[in-house]
């Protein structure tokens, strides 16, 4: 006789036996599709491995603009399977005074492969020109958004190696002004790329970034951070004993300090600081920009175009706008010679309070911070500055003699006409000193009668006006 626990404990033993057997016919068969497509079940792909890439941007010149400046609302590289962020956030960025240059923007760890084009959404632009009528600063507004997809002249391969990606936004191209001063733009950027340790490490296309200004935001060991207004992110820059400190060190840096910092990239994709400039200290201001009127002789004040800044007070808002700079007999007067061969000129640079001129590129420092502009708007701010120091800038124009690399000549720049430094300062050329150490971009030579332009510090000197070069190539 069965009684009803032993018949249950057999509908349950056959029930489990009837599991096992579905179990085995269903790993069986997973055994066999594993095995036909050659992958392990349960197994992910290995992820992509990613190098450091550098983005930079900087501008090939428009003569008749003073200042152009943009916000980047975003950015992003684009891959042969996809899309990599590089900007998110709205950044601004002044482009005049990257004319002949560039600085980094981002730096991101980029999947390695291959990378054709960019895709860039760009905001509100405000620019500054000189009226030809009444030669007189005149701001004006580009709407936005603006968005270009810029595709890339020569893939670019991302691999092990750091990468720095340049775009060159060409201004002269991409900017349009009617007869009544209305602007549009459709933009037009060039676009380079270079390996790092490819070239010469203080290169942008290499990677070398050359005066970078900004705020320390921290500080580790013998690193430190530093925030810059124009940037979509802060850099750390590694020291060493081969970084030359010029006012600070890293046992008094500190957060809130404003510097200007040239480095190079590592070939594991670190940055590491080869000159460290203390400009002002924390609660202090610093901007950049070209000089279009002086009052007073010497001067007790001056009208500068914003270009660049950081510290207190400064904002965005002030780029591509007047702001006036206040001087006092306290004011200290010196020339950033940084990269720039200043050896055997045959005239003596003065840079004083008897020799800055309108239309000189200049930086401003205040121990106080930027007061904001006066009830009527008429500038954007005031300043008092402690400090003030002859900065590099560019011009271009049509050279009178062939030129070659690493040679000391000079010659004369004719500037074309329309430009907004001849409306300015009534100079129809200019003087270009050429040292062994002026980097030629272009290449080993360059013809008579090519434009190029030339980047540099710009002097008065007898009455002449002087540009000892840094860097130069043609347009």
């Amino acid at each position: 006789m069965v009684t009803q626990k032993t018949q249950s404990i057999g509908r349950r033993s056959a029930l489990n036996f009837a599991g096992a057997c579905l179990a085995t016919v269903l790993a069986v068969a997973l055994s066999a599709c594993s095995s036909s497509s050659g992958t392990s079940t349960g197994t992910t792909p290995p992820p992509t491995a990613t190098t450091p890439v550098q983005v930079n941007m900087g501008d090939s010149p428009s003569d008749s603009l003073v200042a152009f400046s943009m916000t980047i609302n975003s950015m992003s590289l684009t891959r042969s399977n996809g899309v990599v962020g590089v900007i998110s956030t709205p950044m601004p960025i002044e482009m005049m005074h990257l004319m002949g240059t560039m600085q980094p923007i981002a730096m991101i760890p980029a999947p390695q492969g291959t990378y054709t084009g960019a895709t860039i959404s760009i905001g509100s632009v405000n620019v500054m020109y000189m009226d030809p009528t009444f030669g007189v600063p005149v701001q004006a507004t580009i709407p936005g958004p603006i968005n270009v997809s810029v595709g890339f002249g020569s893939p670019v391969t991302v691999g092990s190696t750091p990468v720095a990606v340049g775009f060159d936004l060409d201004l002269a191209k991409s900017v349009t002004m009617t007869a009544a001063g209305a602007f549009s733009m459709a933009p037009v950027f060039n676009v380079t790329a270079g390996a790092q340790g490819s070239g010469n490490p203080m290169d942008p296309s290499d990677g070398g970034i050359d005066g970078l200004m900004g705020m320390v935001s921290g500080v580790s060991g013998s690193s430190f951070t530093m925030a810059s207004m124009q940037a979509a992110q802060g850099f750390t820059f590694a020291t060493n004993s081969s970084t030359v400190f010029d006012g600070t060190s890293m046992g008094t840096m500190a957060g809130g300090v404003l510097l200007l910092v040239d480095a190079t990239l590592q070939s594991d994709g670190t940055l590491l600081a080869t000159r460290v400039r203390s400009m002002m200290g924390a609660g202090g201001v610093m901007g950049g920009g070209i000089i279009t009127a002086l009052n007073g002789q010497p001067p007790t004040s001056l009208t500068m175009v914003m270009q660049n800044g950081a510290g207190m007070g400064m904002m965005s808002s002030m780029f591509a706008g007047e702001v006036t700079v206040d001087l006092a007999a306290g004011t200290s007067y010196e020339i950033d010679d940084d990269n720039v061969d200043m050896t055997g000129l045959p005239f003596t640079p003065v840079f004083d309070a008897s020799h800055i001129y309108a239309g000189q590129s200049v930086m401003p420092a205040s121990v106080s911070g930027m007061m904001s502009g006066g009830m009527m708007g008429l500038t954007a701010g005031t300043m008092t500055a402690s400090s003030i120091e002859l900065e590099p800038q560019g011009l271009s124009g049509t050279v009178s003699l062939g030129i070659g690399s690493g040679t000391q000549t000079s010659f004369t720049l004719t500037l074309p006409a329309g430009c907004a430094f001849t409306t300015l300062t009534g100079a129809t050329s200019v003087t270009v000193y050429q040292q062994p150490q002026t980097v030629v971009v272009s290449g080993s030579s360059i013809t008579s009668g090519s434009t190029l332009h030339v980047f540099g510090l710009l002097f008065q000197d007898a009455g002449q006006w002087k540009m000892v070069a840094a860097r130069m190539g043609t347009n």
